[in-house]
């Protein structure tokens, strides 16, 4: 080793550069800007390896393990390894270098905060990939419980690899006591909390709907006037997609209090409709129409039929009223207003059938509430 450079030793092979490649420029001798640049690309070349190879592995991985991962995963999968990989390779080339003292702890420093992101992106892409990997099947299985859990333990975990992170990049970087900043937080955490209730709030509504399962993404709900479908369940907001169109972020802390109906949960849907029959109707016509809409809603696959009530339920000065309730097995909305449409059809059918009028007498109005 010869002492040819100006902070220290250097390999001896660069004593055979030409005199030119030993020119100084900002402190830096020529041959190592060249190295650098070199190691730039060399760096750019093992990204390019890392991302190819990711991508090697995770397709090998979709055709011997089930479940679906997201394209969004994928790639941040790829950029992640891609960036580890360029990162890496730099570190045995830092030292034959031999770059001047301030110089080289920046380059160090540099390297070292790409290598703790590096790995948190690789620890992110990992659990996404794993949370895909459940949603999947959970979206198969129609599993109600992994629906609303994913969501909210996927957020959960990405902010905790966060956290954890950024407690490493101050011990390594800025050799900061993180033990003495997590034993502050006892105390600072109470103020912190005190100044973000609100927040706060949110995130006990957060762990409420993860213990309670109100509702999982894709059910369609009514919370107090708001009536639509889940489409995100995050740490602070619930998104709702209105029957209108619009989206709606419903804080989680109104979650506590409000009253949360989930139309989906519905195993049946009642219906009640109000014959308003006239007085001079013969019985016997009143009697075969009941006994028609009877058989009728028997013999409805999505109906059910213990449930079944056709009967006169009162008289008052004007009419008599026929009483109908059932229950319809639907799923959505639309099955359900199709299969009204359908009783009701068939109520002014048989209305004509057999002769009945309703109130008023000769009009043949049917009333619904």
């Amino acid at each position: 080793m010869n002492d040819l450079g100006l902070y220290g030793e250097t390999p001896d092979w660069v004593t055979n550069l030409p005199a030119d490649f030993h020119g100084t420029f900002m402190g830096v001798q020529v041959w190592q800007w060249i190295g650098l640049v070199l190691l730039l690309g060399l760096a750019r070349l093992a990204m390019f390896v890392g991302n190819k190879a990711a991508a090697r592995i995770m397709r090998a991985r979709n055709r011997y393990l089930s479940g679906e991962i997201s394209e969004e995963t994928l790639r941040a999968m790829r950029r992640a390894a891609g960036l580890l990989a360029g990162v890496l390779v730099c570190y045995p080339f830092t030292g034959p270098l031999a770059l001047p003292p301030k110089m080289d702890r920046g380059l160090m420093t540099v390297l070292e905060a790409m290598t703790i992101v590096a790995f948190a992106l690789i620890v992110f892409a990992i659990w996404d990939s794993i949370c895909d990997n459940m949603a999947s099947r959970a979206a198969n299985v129609s599993d109600r419980a992994e629906r609303l859990l994913i969501p909210l333990t996927r957020r959960f975990v990405r902010a905790l690899i966060l956290v954890v992170a950024s407690f490493i990049a101050m011990s390594t970087l800025f050799h900061v006591n993180v033990a003495a900043v997590i034993a502050s937080l006892g105390i600072g955490g109470i103020v912190v909390a005190l100044a973000a209730k609100d927040s706060v709030e949110n995130i006990i509504g957060s762990v409420t709907l993860l213990f309670d399962m109100p509702f999982a993404i894709g059910d369609s709900v009514k919370i107090d006037k708001i009536e639509g479908i889940v489409e995100e369940i995050n740490l602070r907001s619930t998104r709702i997609r209105t029957f209108e169109d619009t989206v709606i972020n419903l804080p989680n802390a109104n979650l506590i209090r409000a009253a949360v109906e989930n139309v989906s949960a519905r195993r049946y849907r009642r219906q009640k409709i109000n014959l308003r029959v006239a007085y001079d109707t013969p019985p016997e016509k009143l009697d075969a129409l009941c006994t028609d809409l009877r058989a009728f809603l028997a013999g409805e696959e999505k109906v059910d039929g213990e449930r079944i009530i056709v009967d006169l339920s009162e008289m008052d000065d004007t009419a008599m009223t026929v009483f109908v309730q059932c229950h319809f097995e639907a799923e959505t909305q639309a099955v359900e207003l199709e299969l009204r449409h359908k009783l009701l059809t068939e109520i002014v059918r048989l209305r004509d059938k057999h002769g009945v009028l309703f109130y008023p007498a000769g009009v043949g109005r049917l009333t619904a509430p």
